[in-house]
């Protein structure tokens, strides 16, 4: 097997993602997305209650690729707030959002700041997606204070608020991270070296509504893709993401549950996992007459781990597809994040 060429990769994942047919799609009905409840697991901290949310994920992450996921315990205030504040930023006047403006050439750490509506950028296409976002990132040595920040004046409060839910969802993420090594049919630390600083992406997102923006025939909120992570912790407050559904080959809403995480796998975990675990196709829209607003949490590994093929994951009937790659290898790097 030859080595990795991230920028062949990332041409293969764009020319795929342009074939899919997304004219047709239609409202989740019940059993098309699992629900997984770790809320036992969580309390009791038993290896029973892990191996029944373990056996639970292997099965959302070889069927559909994506799960909603309830009793995490995330704090509901925590999670209003960090909608309020995206809510905020992407209501300061232009000319500040352009302070803090996404890879500015005097700023040293690049795919942090304000991505501006239109960007081809994230994931890289054609046309301009009709979404703006604010961009910070964690781990890999990298510091809150290594980001961008508006101007406090402009918007008190904000940059604590965003430090404590991504805290909060970094904890989260990582304390998942057991289920999908049982999951794998691996001791529950099999990981643990390769999440000791994990790389982290937090997005704050709005889409406008349809008739603001100059938005055309063929736009989309977010084009379609597959995340480039292990996996992505979303939430959401109104509908507008739409995911493939594997089992039936179709598109499909994935509705608002009250309290709960849309979680689906990326690119690498699929990689890790030899096509075992499958990443989400998905796309993002807004068919509201009003601004949306979503929260998607993009979790790896870190950045220098060398994700070498999982034991059970190939064998003489299951060749490897995927030789050895660090995310900072990866298809994301060339992607610019």
């Amino acid at each position: 097997m030859t080595g990795f060429d991230p920028a062949a990769r990332e041409r293969e994942l764009r020319a795929e993602s342009e074939q899919w047919d997304t004219t047709t799609v239609r409202p989740a009905v019940d059993g098309d997305i699992p629900v997984i409840d770790v809320g036992a697991w969580f309390e009791s901290g038993t290896a029973r209650d892990l191996e029944e949310v373990a056996r639970r994920l292997a099965w959302a992450s070889e069927t559909v690729g994506f799960h909603q996921l309830v009793g995490h315990g995330f704090d509901p205030d925590l999670v209003a707030a960090a909608f309020e504040a995206t809510r905020r930023i992407h209501a300061l006047p232009d000319a500040a959002k352009e302070a803090i403006a996404l890879d500015r050439p005097d700023w040293p750490l690049g795919g942090v700041g304000h991505l501006r509506i239109g960007e081809r950028k994230l994931p890289r296409r054609a046309r301009g997606n009709r979404n703006e976002a604010f961009l910070v990132k964690g781990g890999d040595r990298i510091g809150f204070d290594d980001n961008q920040w508006p101007d406090p004046a402009l918007v008190p409060g904000f940059r604590a608020t965003v430090e404590a839910y991504a805290t909060a969802a970094a904890a989260l993420a990582r304390r998942l991270v057991p289920a999908y090594a049982v999951a794998l049919d691996l001791d529950p630390d099999y990981f643990a070296d390769a999440f000791r600083d994990p790389f982290w992406r937090l997005r704050l997102s709005h889409y406008p509504s349809a008739s603001d923006r100059g938005r055309t025939e063929g736009d989309y909120g977010i084009a379609p893709h597959v995340d480039t992570t292990f996996f992505t912790l979303l939430r959401q407050e109104s509908t507008g993401l739409c995911v493939h559904h594997a089992p039936s080959d179709e598109w499909i809403v994935v509705p608002v549950v009250p309290d709960a995480f849309v979680i689906n796998g990326g690119e690498l975990l699929r990689q890790w996992t030899n096509d075992r675990f499958l990443s989400a196709r998905h796309f993002a829209d807004n068919p509201d007459a009003h601004s949306r607003y979503s929260i998607p949490f993009f979790f790896n590994a870190d950045a220098d781990h060398v994700m070498a093929p999982l034991p059970g994951c190939f064998g003489p009937d299951n060749p490897l597809r995927y030789p050895p790659v660090s995310y900072r290898e990866s298809q994301a790097a060339v992607q610019g994040e």
